[in-house]
């Protein structure tokens, strides 16, 4: 028998469909986080209900004949698992950092979106992706030109450009609009009616203009990676030889384009821009943290708190900081070691290889929709390599795999109609089965619903009541103020990074006490949190109690050996307490470091001074 009956399949994959929609559109500006943390929201609580489906209907299946895609699946999920018990702030490795909210809990539901597929979605139901992504597209599409005019519907706080869509960037907006345009494309291409190919035709050239105004190259990487595989494919159905010539041509294309990447060659300008350098110094902190912490990394997630302690010192933007590396492969190598990016690869292999025997196995239009599903899954593997695992973007690269692993299972067995699992003889020991998964099953997803409910909404609460705070901190009395900061950070009380925030609110209404009591917790449930160290050295130093801050600038001083900004507010509170010596020592130390910085210019004129 089948793990899911017909009926089940639809409900899956509609449920699926349902939650990468969701997932990308969803934005709540009355959040603090108003892009990231409603995504996580939204993500958990769907694909928790798809998981008590699923699980359901493997529990109840009895089969132990896996296909080789869902173990792997399994074998991602349980070292992300581990990797996230062994990380040393337990909340980071869940929830993930800050305004990027791809921890544990994301990946898993991502895992889960990702077996669903595997199990609902055969050949004849591949389409349905394209036309839930060609809504996505149209919609960002339309969004975007607002954006582009001027006519945002919301105060959005821009850092990188008005051209962020509801992604919260416009390398995030420019990588999945290179993925729709894909599906796009497919239409294009296929034996559709003619009103629905132009009509394509007039989108994708809307997409082209909105991933142009974004100044992202993202999106055209995708794009052209989509409309290289899908040239050439069609190109062999017409003529076998012209297909041989259109991929001897694209190999040889695509040799500027890598040579691009090395900053060599005539699309050096173009590819080598000053974001993909920057990266540089990410890729090479990843790599250090992986060779000092190779089986675990630094933590799932953690990486902004060792970001400082393992960045080269020679770096191409000097003090920057990220909490990311814009690797998917390195970011999970750095925090999750190789307990995670093993059973990552593994995974990857698995859809990658099954992919292109498909595509290899089936013929005509099947080939086609294989072909078109497996590019928007490798052009979005791409552009994971530059990029963070936004989870707007990351759920259509999940789902996608997961289909294309489902449908090349099929194709390669020669039977649409066989889903993934073990095959039963018997009638009633069929019904038997599928009537026992059917009546646990809403059950189970209720259950579990109500359990990523649990976990989810105090986030949202706590997220809630800052932005209340920021929008209303002249409406309040002090006391008010201070009781609202109260009440939040009873919220989630081991949440260390609303306690940071709320730590700085206290310092600006002049509430030290408060704020150290913040920042005393901060510290203990996170040593290396840098803001906590930061912020209590910040709360003395407002009191000139300069002796009780030294201990905190030291400490930052051992998690940045390069931040040269700290070291100089170390050189100030020595200084103020006659320690001379060590003044000159870290006066010393940052001209070392950088003898023509300003930081070491003020050092030098304060100790002469």
């Amino acid at each position: 028998m089948s793990y899911l009956s017909a009926e089940q399949r639809s409900q899956v994959r509609g449920l699926v469909l349902f939650t990468a929609i969701a997932t990308t559109l969803i934005v709540w500006t009355s959040l603090a986080d108003p892009i990231n943390l409603p995504k996580m929201f939204v993500l958990t609580i769907l694909s928790a209900w798809v998981l008590g489906l699923v699980a359901s209907a493997l529990i109840y299946g009895r089969g132990t004949n896996l296909p080789v895609g869902l173990w792997a699946v399994f074998v991602f999920a349980l070292g992300l698992l581990v990797a996230a018990l062994l990380t040393d702030v337990k909340y980071t490795a869940f929830f993930g950092a800050l305004q990027r909210n791809d921890g544990a809990l994301s990946y898993l539901a991502l895992a889960t979106l990702c077996i669903a597929a595997m199990m609902s979605f055969g050949p004849t139901d591949v389409k349905q992706v394209r036309t839930v992504l060609l809504v996505v597209g149209s919609v960002l599409t339309g969004y975007g030109f607002l954006q582009s005019i001027g006519n945002d519907p919301f105060n959005w706080v821009l850092v990188y450009g008005p051209m962020i869509g509801t992604l919260g960037n416009p390398n995030f907006l420019s990588g999945l609009l290179g993925a729709s345009s894909i599906a796009t494309l497919w239409v294009i291409i296929a034996k559709e009616k003619v009103w629905f190919r132009g009509a394509g035709i007039i989108l994708l050239l809307l997409e082209l203009f909105i991933i142009k105004r974004t100044g992202s190259i993202q999106g055209f990487a995708a794009f052209g990676v989509g409309f290289t595989f899908l040239a050439i494919v069609k190109l062999w159905h017409i003529n076998k030889r012209v297909g041989v010539i259109s991929l001897f041509f694209a190999g040889l294309g695509s040799i500027p384009v890598l040579m691009g990447l090395l900053n060599k060659g005539p699309l050096a300008g173009e590819i080598y821009q000053t974001t993909l350098m920057n990266r540089l110094d990410y890729w090479r902190a990843a790599i250090n943290m992986f060779k000092a912490h190779p089986f675990t990394g630094v933590g799932l997630d953690r990486l902004g708190e060792n970001y400082r302690q393992y960045v080269p010192q020679v770096q191409v933007v000097q003090a920057q900081t990220t909490d990311n590396v814009h690797n998917v492969f390195l970011q999970l190598l750095a925090t999750g070691g190789l307990v995670v990016v093993l059973p990552y690869l593994f995974l990857l292999g698995v859809i990658l290889w099954t992919g292109l025997r498909g595509i290899k196995a089936s013929k005509g239009e099947a080939q086609i929709d294989i072909v078109a599903i497996f590019s928007i899954w490798f052009a979005l593997l791409l552009v994971s390599s530059v990029s963070i695992d936004n989870l707007g973007v990351a759920v259509w690269f999940w789902i996608s795999g997961g289909v294309l692993y489902g449908v090349a299972h099929q194709s390669l067995r020669k039977d649409e109609h066989k889903p993934i699992g073990k095959q039963k003889s018997g009638k009633s020991a069929k019904r038997v089965t599928s009537n026992n998964a059917s009546l646990v099953a809403p059950i189970a997803s209720l259950v579990v619903t109500i359990v990523a409910l649990v976990i989810m909404v105090p986030a949202w609460r706590s997220s809630a009541m800052v932005m209340d705070l920021q929008r209303n901190t002249g409406g309040l009395t002090q006391p008010q103020f201070v009781e609202k900061i109260k009440q939040v950070a009873k919220i989630q009380p081991n949440n260390v990074q609303t306690l940071i925030v709320l730590s700085d609110m206290a310092l600006r209404i002049s509430q030290v006490d408060l704020a150290l009591g913040y920042t005393k917790s901060i510290n203990e449930k996170d040593p290396r949190s840098y803001y906590g160290n930061y912020l209590s050295a910040t709360a003395h130093e407002l009191r000139k109690q300069y002796i009780q801050a030294i201990p905190y600038r030291v400490r930052l001083v051992e998690l940045g050996p390069w931040d040269t900004v700290n070291m100089l507010g170390l050189v100030k509170d020595y200084l103020q307490v006659k320690e001379l010596d060590k003044a000159r020592a870290i006066v010393a130390r940052i001209s070392a470091l950088r003898p023509d910085g300003d930081d070491a210019k003020a050092a030098t004129a304060l100790l002469n001074g």
